[in-house]
């Protein structure tokens, strides 16, 4: 297994990756590779927390659809304002469009705005709690399009939906954790 994690390090320009491997609950290997942080100088290690990119996105997908099969959720629920499964969790009114996004304009990358560009919102500022990124994303930051009428990669778009997660399961996830794991690295 080194062998090849240092291969695949070799050949993609892979600074650090930590590997896992369980069978029936338990670690049968464990072992981290390179740099956690390169220019820091702070080597990986088995507990180092990576971007997961967009792996995360069929897991989130899988999980809105569990919450559908469950009867918790449907694809035309909206997801802010007096309707909305977020409701005014991220401020006291909501734009228009806002108001009119659903889970199924989240889950097709057809919000209306907030794509995967060099503006990206899920990179810009890696301090900021996801409250505070989502409030400021839903009033500073318009849609350009109607939501359903325009298809957008959105990385922030998922980490909408993790939110609708975390409010119908009831269970938080750290802002730094689910924040690496709904970014894209794209």
């Amino acid at each position: 297994m080194d062998e090849l994690a240092w291969l695949f390090m070799s050949r993609y320009e892979v600074p650090g990756l930590s590997v896992a491997i369980a069978r029936h609950g338990q670690f049968v290997y464990r072992k981290a590779f390179g740099w956690a942080n390169q220019d820091a100088g702070e080597r990986a290690t088995p507990s180092s927390l990576f971007r997961i990119a967009s792996v995360s996105k069929p897991i989130t997908s899988v999980t809105i659809f569990t919450l559908i099969e469950k009867n918790r959720l449907n694809l035309n629920d909206f997801v802010f304002g007096r309707n909305g499964i977020l409701g005014f969790d991220y401020g006291s009114s909501y734009p228009d469009r806002v108001q009119r996004i659903t889970i199924e304009h989240l889950l097709m990358h057809t919000c209306g705005g907030w794509p995967n560009d060099d503006a990206d919102l899920m990179f810009f500022d890696n301090d900021i709690s996801q409250a505070d990124l989502i409030k400021s994303a839903v009033h500073e930051e318009p849609l350009q399009y109607e939501p359903g009428a325009h298809w957008a990669y959105s990385n922030f778009g998922y980490c909408i939906l993790g939110r609708v997660v975390e409010n119908l399961s009831r269970q938080t996830t750290s802002n730094t954790f689910s924040r690496m794991c709904l970014q894209n690295a794209a």
